[in-house]
């Protein structure tokens, strides 16, 4: 009998019902401590691109997509943007909406039909921060940069995390590394622009790109320290000014890179 394909929608609703936290949306393996230094790291990563795109406080238009619970929603009201936040579980935009009720939530698939989302003028930024890699079906995968694509305004910015590996693998029924290679070609045949990527993580996240005797002192050493509420807390505090010194220095990372595309203007 075939084996049925992997449900997303029903998957992030269990998950999110059952633990929306950043634990729920982050890494759920290692503890709220250790989740909620890795979050600090991608606050400050966030903010850092964010203020290279040149947008206008207050009229700037944004699309965040997998909006998850809601951690880079706050970030981009504190901006003043104009925000729309999608995400296909039901779970997490109707506790969104009780908590921004100023914002548009909508229960969407990006991978899907998205007729209605944008309007007529189009979004100035469209981000998929940790989203893209849970799509596991490749021609989903291209629908969904397609359909981005098609929301932006020329000139736009698309703003996303993917693995860019050497090589590709799928460890998890919910997640896929795509490798470098696929993922750039996947951009360049949609239209895109890709301006530049740069690590999201160098220390903090599994080094799955590194070589085994990394990998092994990630799963022997640092992964239970992770799991520990203390020691998570602890192993944090230690490696998130060292890892935000790497994330400026280092051009790639043997974990998550942070994309930065946009769609050409003319």
């Amino acid at each position: 009998m075939a084996k049925a394909p992997f449900d997303a929608r029903s998957y992030w609703d269990r998950r999110l019902d059952r633990r929306f936290s950043l634990q729920g949306v982050g890494l759920v393996s290692v503890s709220r401590g250790y989740n909620r230094w890795l979050y600090r790291v991608r606050n400050r990563v966030f903010h850092r691109i964010v203020d290279t795109l040149g947008l206008e406080p207050g009229r700037a238009k944004v699309l965040d997509v997998g909006v998850g619970v809601g951690f880079y929603t706050r970030r981009w009201l504190e901006l003043g943007v104009e925000l729309v936040g999608v995400d296909i579980a039901d779970s997490a935009v109707r506790r969104l909406r009780l908590r921004y009720p100023e914002v548009r939530f909508e229960r969407l698939d990006i991978s899907d039909d998205v007729t209605g989302v944008g309007g007529a003028d189009g979004f100035d930024v469209v981000d998929a921060f940790d989203v893209l890699f849970h799509i596991v079906d490749d021609e989903r995968y291209r629908d969904a940069i397609e359909n981005i694509y098609g929301l932006l305004r020329p000139g736009g910015w698309l703003v996303f995390t993917d693995v860019c590996s050497r090589r590709r693998s799928q460890p998890s029924k919910h997640y896929v590394r795509r490798s470098l290679t696929e993922v750039e070609d996947v951009l360049r045949e949609t239209g895109f622009e890709l301006v530049w990527r740069q690590p999201a993580f160098v220390l903090m996240n599994y080094p799955f790109d590194s070589n085994r005797w990394h990998r092994e002192l990630w799963r022997r050493v640092l992964a239970p320290l992770q799991r520990s509420e203390l020691g998570g807390t602890v192993l944090g505090a230690l490696l998130y000014w060292p890892e935000l010194a790497l994330i400026r220095l280092l051009k790639e990372s043997p974990t998550t890179e942070l994309v930065v595309c946009r769609r050409p203007a003319s």
